[in-house]
């Protein structure tokens, strides 16, 4: 097996872990998760997208069931939102390029990334909400029910947020000094159609 095989599928391997135990070790903090963030770093990182799909939804698969979680097309929505970042891979990859001895272009794909972040907060936030208001009747299915529902979720919205920002900085800052170690470079593209994971 090619060394960059085997090294994804460790770090595969690390992320569901990883995952799985912040989001079990964190359930007291509503939505303090750091499931966005890996979609958003596994679409940057793995060569497949299927592979890159994989690592959210496994990490909310495996944790679900001692959480507890929401009906099935709530869950549909949810883990749709979470799984969402994957899609911003080609971007991230075509503009949002780390690499060794160039720390002002680093910067601003690190900056670029966190911004990413911010926006898959922003998404998972409006996503989550408005199936909720449509999946119950805690709110009236109205415009001005939508926008309740919105408000009164503005207290976990914080959580998302700061979740998705600090992980999204765990996760690329320690690539990024991987990547300066010399352990990871961007020299060529990956790309989807690439064998390997």
């Amino acid at each position: 097996m090619k060394r960059r095989a085997q090294t994804e599928i460790a770090i595969f391997i690390l992320l569901v872990a990883a995952g799985v135990a912040v989001r079990l070790l964190c359930q007291d903090l509503p939505n303090f998760a750091p499931v966005a963030a890996l979609a958003l770093f596994s679409g940057f990182f793995f060569r497949r997208r299927t592979v890159a799909l994989l690592v959210p939804l496994s990490v909310m698969a495996i944790s679900d069931p001692f959480i507890g979680g929401y009906n099935l097309w709530l869950t549909a929505i949810v883990y749709a939102a979470l799984a969402a970042p994957v899609a911003a891979r080609d971007m991230l990859r075509r503009y949002l390029r780390i690499e060794r001895g160039k720390p002002a272009a680093t910067a601003v794909a690190v900056a670029g990334l966190l911004g990413c972040g911010i926006g898959s907060s922003l998404l998972f936030f409006l996503v989550s909400n408005a199936g909720h208001w449509m999946m119950y009747d805690m709110y009236e299915h109205t415009f001005g029910g939508l926008v309740q529902c919105y408000i009164m979720a503005l207290p976990f919205f914080r959580f998302t947020l700061v979740g998705d920002v600090l992980f999204a900085a765990l996760l690329f800052g320690s690539y990024t000094l991987a990547v300066n170690l010399g352990y990871e470079t961007q020299d060529e593209p990956r790309v989807s159609t690439e064998k390997g994971l």
